[in-house]
């Protein structure tokens, strides 16, 4: 299958549900498509991540031995509608424990960067609210960036950080 061209054009929903039907049924498919994600140019990059959220999303663990290639692969993204659609992916996996330093660490410098939209920002709030619940020790520096930068930040953004800081405040 000639996902390169498939994804050439932004496939409409059926399509893009017909594509991620297709990388349920072979894991060299879901191979390809993060081959496209990691290594092509917009749009052709997001679009592939877009298809593999989606992927792992109806076929929960689909990814899951991807895990740490896509971390490691974080830092060189370009695209933010790439890395947008990683990061949620990478939010419903538990992490293996030699890759979340580097991940919490990414997340952070997220948060901080006037550089990322609020999608990938909240994303990277979800990574790190899960890393709280194995490593409490985080919960006071992320609740202080949270709070620092709901000044500088969306709306949205402000919402998501009030609701995992009271989710914080139960643990």
């Amino acid at each position: 299958m000639d996902f390169r061209s498939l994804l050439a054009d932004f496939p409409s929903g059926v399509e893009k549900d017909l594509l991620i039907g297709e990388v349920i049924k072979s894991e060299s498919h879901f191979n390809t498509l993060l081959q496209l994600a990691l290594h092509e140019k917009e749009p052709v990059a997001w679009r592939a991540s877009w298809i593999l959220d989606g992927s792992d999303e109806k076929k929960s663990g689909l990814a899951r031995k991807y895990i740490p290639k896509i971390v490691r692969a974080l830092p060189g993204l370009e695209s933010k509608g790439t890395l947008r659609s990683l990061l949620r992916l990478l939010a419903r996996h538990d992490i293996p424990e030699e890759e979340q330093g580097l991940l919490i660490d990414l997340c952070f410098s997220y948060l901080v960067s006037e550089f990322y939209p609020v999608a990938v920002k909240a994303h990277a709030m979800q990574i790190i609210y899960n890393h709280v619940l194995l490593y409490p020790e985080l919960k006071g520096e992320f609740i202080t960036v949270i709070e620092d930068q709901a000044k500088n930040n969306s709306v949205g953004f402000k919402a998501r950080g009030n609701i995992l800081i009271k989710q914080m405040e139960k643990l």
